[in-house]
């Protein structure tokens, strides 16, 4: 049974709500109004990783030609390179035709699928113009990006700080969370018992759920025994393991509280002047971090899991003198891309009391521990 809307109580989120509009306006942007804007996407289609493969897995020894394990596929490039279209169709007039390096910063984390999406991006978003070219025929340029290593990025891989995997494993192995696991205990033992799995926790069954999708997306015949709990049921169980990564308060700064910190400073430089030329932040990231930070803005939709290429736009406009945030979510549902209202605030979501709103996210800079 998927956890209702007042479930989230027993993993300490206690403000999840969901509200969005798909409107005209949600895909058109008012170009004249926008002063920064800080984009968040999932990297696109991989191969499976090693830890989503589980012991009687009939692929188990596939190598995945000729990309290898956990890497981008020829279509997760395309879905990449879509990503930089799209911008570049919304930001056209923004942007202008002209690349310069002062206008964007791109970050990603410290993995081979992030960082080619990220190149793959910049790619399709900056296309040289005639006097920039420096190949006949070559409609491509460089632009830097930087990541830093897996261990030291509070920023985008908070859930990998040393003190946030402390509190992680509290938390998974939780009276709470373990009476929510044991809901569910005959699906899965039926799952364990065809997997040759050792299911504990909801991340378990998440790692799962990703080597399944992955391993039907490359083309394989998925086992008979999955037909009774595939996607559905293994996607409603794999969401509650968002829910456990975001359980405590100091959780959910490591999570997505870095992140939230830097845009705001970043948002307050470019408004107070320090960095003028500064238009676009670009993140290359995992749907774990799209999924969380939705989920701390109160606007996650339950359940769902982001699809590859999913991306977050926060929006800075200034609106008749008045500073403020407009949040985008766009996960190829069929519906565009929606506008989405925290609780608590407009649409347009004045930029002090957004800041208001997330303040209890931001972290001490030493919480990471790193």
């Amino acid at each position: 049974m998927p956890i209702s809307y007042h479930t989230i109580t027993l993993v300490g989120l206690t403000f999840l709500q969901f509200h969005s509009a798909t409107r005209p306006e949600a895909s058109e942007l008012q170009e004249t109004t926008l002063l920064v804007s800080h984009v968040l996407f999932r990297h696109g289609n991989r191969t499976p990783e090693v830890t989503e493969l589980y012991p009687k897995d009939p692929y188990l020894n596939e190598r995945y030609y000729p990309y290898g394990r956990g890497q981008l596929t020829k279509a997760g490039k395309q879905k990449e390179f879509n990503i930089g279209s799209t911008l570049r169709s919304r930001y056209r007039n923004y942007l202008g035709d002209f690349y310069l390096p002062d206008m964007v910063e791109a970050l990603s984390t410290d993995y081979n699928r992030t960082k080619m999406s990220l190149e793959l991006v910049l790619a399709s978003l900056f296309k040289p113009n005639k006097d920039q070219m420096f190949e006949n025929g070559l409609y491509w340029q460089p632009v830097p990006y930087n990541y830093l290593p897996k261990n030291r990025d509070p920023i985008l891989l908070g859930v990998l700080c040393p003190h946030y995997l402390e509190l992680y494993n509290e938390a998974a192995y939780s009276a709470e969370v373990q009476t929510e696991i044991n809901k569910h205990r005959e699906v899965i033992q039926y799952i364990a018992k065809y997997t040759g799995l050792n299911i504990t926790k909801f991340e378990d069954i998440y790692n799962l759920f990703f080597g399944l999708f992955t391993e039907e997306e490359w083309g394989f015949t998925l086992p008979p025994w999955t037909r009774n709990v595939w996607p559905k049921t293994m996607e409603s169980l794999a969401v509650h393991e968002y829910y456990v990564a975001m359980k405590t308060v100091e959780m959910r700064q490591m999570a997505v509280g870095y992140f939230l910190d830097k845009v705001i400073k970043d948002t307050m430089k470019k408004i107070s002047g320090t960095t003028p030329a500064k238009k676009l932040f670009l993140y290359s990231a995992h749907e774990n971090n799209l999924a969380e930070l939705l989920i701390a803005l109160g606007v996650f939709e339950y359940p769902h899991i982001p699809t590859y290429g999913s991306f977050i736009l926060l929006e800075v406009h200034n609106i008749t003198g008045v500073h403020g945030v407009k949040i985008f979510y766009e996960n190829y549902s069929g519906q565009g891309v929606k506008l989405l209202k925290m609780p608590n605030c407009d649409e347009f979501c004045p930029l002090d009391q957004f800041v208001h709103l997330v303040t209890d996210l931001i972290p001490d800079r030493s919480l990471c521990g790193i």
